[in-house]
This record gives structure tokens, C-alpha cells and sequence, in this order.
């Protein structure tokens, strides 16, 4: 060790590191969570509050106390480690009890909300009300309702192809059959091509065809088709926020478990502050100028 090693290191900075900041967004999620979808009279809320009231605290404590016991802060952030596993326990508890659903970590919800990268209270509130209007279908681009390739627009879609069909059935079969019986004989074939036509390419084809082409240019050719895009569950805001939580938790469990070994091997390398202290007395003793 360098002979200008502080008796007193540096120490705090835990508004730094990362496990604290989310587990201080936890604490303000969870208590919030109570407040909507816990009893008052139960008491799991107060638990819950409290559990995540300790991971925030215990993990700032053993910050500050890391200047004169590594010892206190190995143990305050395993503290602080273990009420957020006792929270993660009481969200998994309130989903299970109420037949609400877990997410996979995979889920397409939650890779939203990862995405989102949530950093206050407020960021939270805003993902839960937009994945509410994805469910209510309010969301085109992925669970919303859209459109077929032929309905992009729904007046040219019904203005464009009336023309065709009534210019064929119409014009087509209307004025061939009449004109043609016409230049022949006058007594048998005009009687009945004309009655024949008329009654056939107009009735049929004008009536079918401008009833079922003009009706199905506006509306059944190229129809406007709503289809929806994927199935999207729905899943209830107590269930969205406690998954989140529960995301979150995942999160500040990990990072706490990588501080507690870090921690670990710093106190194997280096000791306490006993052993600090002996080496800070022995390099003065050991220094001429002294």
C-alpha cells in the first residue's frame, strides 16, 4: 500500500451508483402501487412500503459507513439486497393471488418498458398509459386496427373503378346486342335481341353488374378491411405496474449482487479498517520525516 494512504477513505457517493437509483425508483413505484391496489387495512401494504423503504436506505448507509467498516458495509448492502428480494416476493404474491399474470422477461410488454428506460416515478405512469391505449386499440403500428393494401385511400378506392365496370356492362352490352339485330331481319331477330339484351346486359349485367360492380366498387371490391395486427391481451393496470416493479427489482438485485462481490474482494485484498489503521501507523512510524 502507498505510504499516503488515508485512515479515512473516501466514502458515500452512493446517489452514484446505479443500485441506488433504482431502487429509489422502486420505493416510489411500490408506494404508489399501495396506494391504488392495496388495502390500507392490510398488512402486506405496509410491508411492501417498508420492504422497499430498506433496500433504498440500507444501500446509503453502508455507503457512508464504508469510510471506517467495510464489515458494516458488506452487511447493510446484503440488508438492503434481502428486502428487495422480499419485496420481489410480495409483487409475485399479489399477481399470483389475484390470477394475474407474470410476463416472461421475453415478453413484448416488457421489452417495451426496457426500452422505455424509465427513470422516475412519472416515466412509469406514462408507459402504463400508453401500453392502456395499445390494448384499446388506439396504437396503429403494432396491436391497433389497420388497412389492406387496396383501401389506402376510400374515395379514389370507390370513385376510380365505378367508371369501368359501368362503361363495360353499361356501354358494352347495351349498344352491341341492339345495333347488331338491327342491320339484319326486322321482324324476328330486332324483337328479340332487343328484348333479350335489354332484359339480359341491363337488367343482368347493368343490375348486376352496376349493382354488384357499382356496389362492389364502392364498398365490396375494394373494400375497406379492417384487420388487427397480432392479438393484443389485456392486461390490467395493477398487473402492467407490479410487472414493472417486478422488472425493475430484477435489475437492482442484479447490480447489488455484482456490488456485494465487489465489495467482497475488496475487504479479501485490503481488510477493514483495523488493518488500514495498522498499515496508516506503521508507514508513520516508518517515515523519516516523522
Amino acid at each position: 500500500m502507498s505510504s499516503g494512504e488515508p485512515l479515512i477513505p473516501k466514502h458515500g457517493g452512493y446517489r452514484g451508483l446505479k443500485s441506488f437509483q433504482v431502487a429509489q425508483l422502486v420505493f416510489d413505484v411500490t408506494v404508489r402501487f399501495c396506494e391504488l391496489y392495496v388495502d390500507k387495512r392490510s398488512r402486506s401494504r405496509d410491508q411492501m412500503v417498508q420492504a422497499a423503504r430498506s433496500g433504498v436506505q440500507n444501500i446509503a448507509e453502508g455507503s457512508q459507513a464504508s469510510g471506517t467498516s467495510r464489515k458494516s458495509e458488506l452487511k447493510l448492502t446484503n440488508v438492503a439486497r434481502a428486502s428487495l428480494e422480499e419485496l420481489r416476493l410480495d409483487y409475485e404474491d399479489f399477481l399470483r393471488q389475484r390470477g394475474l399474470p407474470v410476463l416472461a422477461p421475453e415478453d413484448p410488454v416488457l421489452m417495451r418498458f426496457k426500452r422505455a428506460r424509465c427513470a422516475t416515478l412519472h416515466d412509469v405512469q406514462r408507459w402504463v398509459a400508453q401500453e392502456r391505449d395499445r390494448q384499446r386499440g388506439k396504437d396503429t403500428d403494432e396491436h391497433g386496427l389497420t388497412r389492406t393494401n387496396t383501401d389506402q385511400k376510400s374515395g379514389a378506392g370507390a370513385s376510380a373503378p365505378q367508371s369501368g365496370p359501368q362503361g363495360g356492362p353499361q356501354g358494352g352490352p347495351q349498344s352491341g346486342p341492339q345495333s347488331a339485330p338491327q342491320g339484319g331481319p326486322q321482324g324476328g331477330p330486332q324483337s328479340g335481341p332487343q328484348s333479350a339484351p335489354q332484359g339480359g346486359p341491363q337488367g343482368g349485367p347493368q343490375g348486376g353488374a352496376q349493382g354488384g360492380a357499382q356496389g362492389g366498387a364502392q364498398g365490396v371490391g375494394p373494400r375497406s378491411v379492417s384487420v388487427r395486427v397480432g392479438p393484443c391481451s389485456s392486461v390490467p393496470s395493477s398487473a402492467l405496474v407490479a410487472n414493472a416493479a417486478l422488472s425493475l427489482l430484477n435489475l437492482a438485485c442484479h447490480l447489488l449482487d455484482r456490488q456485494l462481490a465487489a465489495q467482497a474482494r475488496a475487504f479479501e485484498e485490503d481488510g477493514g479498517f483495523t488493518e488500514r489503521l495498522h498499515r496508516v501507523r506503521t508507514n508513520r512510524h516508518n517515515d523519516p520525516r516523522h
